[in-house]
């Protein structure tokens, strides 16, 4: 029987959903190790960004932080399928499941956790790869604000962790001191930049757009405070102001996206809730309103509402404080409960790509160049040591 040229089954492999080339690493060692190497990983979330690009939602999968850790397709939600909607992930061994994980960001199919023990991880929900991060120099308190992010930077081909600690204004004062680190998974240390807005605070989860981390922050003005978006450029490393928010968005506002467009979710008045986009990246006047919807007919007012995402036929997924997960449908006007199995009562939700990216490929490759340059090392003070015991030798004789 004929076999097909490698390069074929390499992309007849790359089209196929992460879930079943797990299943077929058991094939064979060859298609095992076809699937476990890196260069295959990239070149399959290569092709499935270009696929993205034909349709305007973001969601692939949402993955929860509540126990059990547990990952939904939520399009497949009213299928009739439910086995295919809710799966359990598991906490990794070196995480106890008691202990309260949230969500620090999600890029290519990873997923960043940091739990109240002060444990910070990058997991990958499909492949259940997953890595323990060292702990960053600095320390926050309650009254803190604390911001993450998770990025990858093209230039180096690498992923990024942020973390940034905006401590408590003292009083009768604007300006916050910020301290904020920076970690790339390939060298595994934290590194120290520097945060220009101490006049804004952002705190929580920051999103990714056109391959900068966004925040949604506050300025004290002499009106009150204003709404500010701060940006981040993975490559240069370097916060700025992001175009301004409209004027009139003030109340329960919330940072999303659609497609790779920035979103923003905000209350008006107290009476409903919008969706505006930001048509246009970076452009002020972009802003464009896609909704609006009375808040009287979510049966839960009295929470928090944010946005969780879209889904392919622009249902929206809202998140009411933790405690619901909602699909509302803007045409019908209605709402449509998911079942989240849940022993905390509450719960973290992010939108993740099923992708075949390990957390720990980026240090297995650095760790093997550190280990050959040590072995290069080894081999040097061996040889030197060699030299002067035959030095030695000659003038014994």
């Amino acid at each position: 029987m004929p076999k097909l040229p490698q390069e074929i089954i390499e992309d007849i492999l790359s089209r196929l959903p992460v879930k079943n080339l797990v299943q077929l690493k058991c094939v064979c060692k060859a298609w095992s190790a076809l699937i476990s190497d890196p260069q295959f990983a990239k070149a399959r979330l290569k092709k499935t960004a270009k696929a993205k690009k034909t349709t305007i939602t973001n969601l692939n999968k949402l993955f929860f932080a509540n126990c059990p850790l547990q990952t939904i397709d939520v399009e497949a939600f009213g299928d009739g399928d439910g086995d295919s909607i809710s799966q359990q992930v598991g906490y990794p061994e070196r995480s106890a499941p008691e202990i309260w994980a949230d969500i620090g960001g999600s890029c290519d199919g990873l997923v960043f956790l940091f739990c109240y023990s002060n444990d910070l991880l990058v997991l990958n929900p499909t492949t259940r790869d997953s890595r323990e991060l060292p702990k960053p120099d600095t320390t926050y308190t309650s009254q803190d604000s604390v911001f993450y992010g998770l990025g990858y930077d093209v230039s180096i081909d690498d992923y990024k962790v942020v973390r940034g600690v905006i401590s408590a204004a003292s009083s009768g004062s604007s300006s916050r001191e910020a301290k904020v680190e920076v970690l790339e998974l390939k060298t595994n240390t934290w590194k120290k930049i520097q945060y220009p807005h101490s006049s804004i605070n952002i705190n929580g989860r920051g999103i990714l757009s056109n391959g900068n981390l966004h925040w949604l922050g506050t300025r004290k003005s002499d009106l009150g405070y204003v709404r500010v978006i701060i940006s981040f450029d993975l490559t240069d490393e370097r916060f700025k102001e992001f175009a301004p928010v409209p004027e009139y968005i003030i109340d329960g506002v919330d940072l999303g996206t659609l497609g790779d467009n920035v979103v923003i979710f905000c209350e008006r008045g107290g009476t409903f809730y919008e969706v505006w986009e930001m048509e246009k990246y970076g452009v002020k006047e972009s802003w464009t309103r896609l909704f609006s919807v009375s808040n009287e007919i979510f049966p839960y007012s009295e929470f928090c509402v944010t946005l969780v995402g879209f889904k392919k036929d622009g249902k929206v997924l809202l998140d009411f404080d933790g405690r619901e997960l909602v699909e509302y449908n803007t045409k019908e006007e209605t709402l449509r409960n998911f079942i989240i199995d849940d022993d905390w009562d509450n719960f973290e939700a992010v939108i993740y790509e099923e992708s075949l990216i390990s957390p720990n490929v980026a240090v297995d490759d650095e760790a093997i160049r550190l280990n050959q340059a040590e072995d290069v090392e080894e081999k040097v003070e061996n040889s030197s040591e060699e030299v002067q015991i035959k030095k030695k030798g000659k003038k014994l004789e």
